[in-house]
């Protein structure tokens, strides 16, 4: 009788999954010239240009670094999607993402399992001396601003917040913050002087791109007294067991 109850009530579960009242899911060739374009309404879903892990990341949450998955889910990739979905009615933003994780299941054939994997990280640390840098002395929201090139400017925020400007592609690890500062700050970082040459050339590192890590490695402990030190971690990643790179029928 239990297991008679139970199976009843997993079949009422799937049924109840959210779904989108029509939705066109499809392969779409690339267009170099233009970026991933998202549109979330009410009642609709729009994506053009989108890569398999942009869908995942914006349906489940889950950054690019915490994906394990085959290569061609992020750019470079010629595999990219356009999504127009509408729902029968408004839903909220959070309803919205669990009927793409199921439209993603249903066209793809997305499976996939969590588990925990070392990874190497960075952690943010204070540097000897302590802290460059002092409370935030206004009410608001978090504010950052680009003042000129290469020097931004935060306003009210948090080291939680910090630590995700910090993350790829703009340090090749994962930066998680252990700072044990609680506040919210006022500061400034200046990386014109480490990513240009005196020729105002800009440094390049192994990849070829602009070295923001490097200039962050120099700049943040004579700037703001904080520092990035290697370590390995454990951090709940998402594996993708099964997916296909062309959708199903619409």
């Amino acid at each position: 009788m239990r297991l008679a109850a139970g199976f009843w009530f997993a079949v009422c579960a799937l049924a109840q999954q959210p779904t989108f009242d029509v939705a066109s899911f499809r392969r779409m060739d690339r267009d170099p010239w233009q970026g991933t374009f998202r549109d979330v309404k009410p009642a609709s879903l729009t994506f053009r240009q989108a890569s398999l892990g942009n869908l995942i990341y914006w349906a489940y949450g889950y950054e690019h670094f915490q994906v394990v998955g085959p290569a061609w889910r992020d750019r470079p990739t010629d595999v990219l999607y356009m999504i127009e979905a509408k729902t029968a009615g408004p839903v909220e933003p959070a309803q919205m993402k669990l009927m793409l994780q199921q439209l993603l299941q249903e066209r793809l054939g997305l499976t996939f399992h969590r588990e925990l994997r070392d990874a190497a990280v960075y952690a943010l640390m204070v540097d000897r001396g302590g802290p460059k840098f002092h409370a935030s002395a206004t009410a608001g929201d978090p504010k950052m601003r680009t003042t000129k090139a290469y020097v931004t400017s935060f306003e009210r925020v948090s080291m939680a917040d910090f630590v995700k400007t910090l993350d790829p592609p703009f340090t090749s690890r994962h930066v998680v913050d252990e700072t044990g500062l609680t506040g919210v700050y006022d500061f400034t970082v200046d990386l014109s002087t480490y990513v240009l040459d005196r020729e105002g050339k800009p440094i390049l590192d192994a990849r070829g791109a602009i070295d923001n890590e490097g200039a962050n490695l120099l700049a943040l402990p004579k700037q703001l007294g904080l520092k990035l030190e290697r370590k390995t971690k454990p951090l709940e990643v998402m594996v993708i067991d099964r997916v296909a790179k062309d959708p199903g029928a619409n």
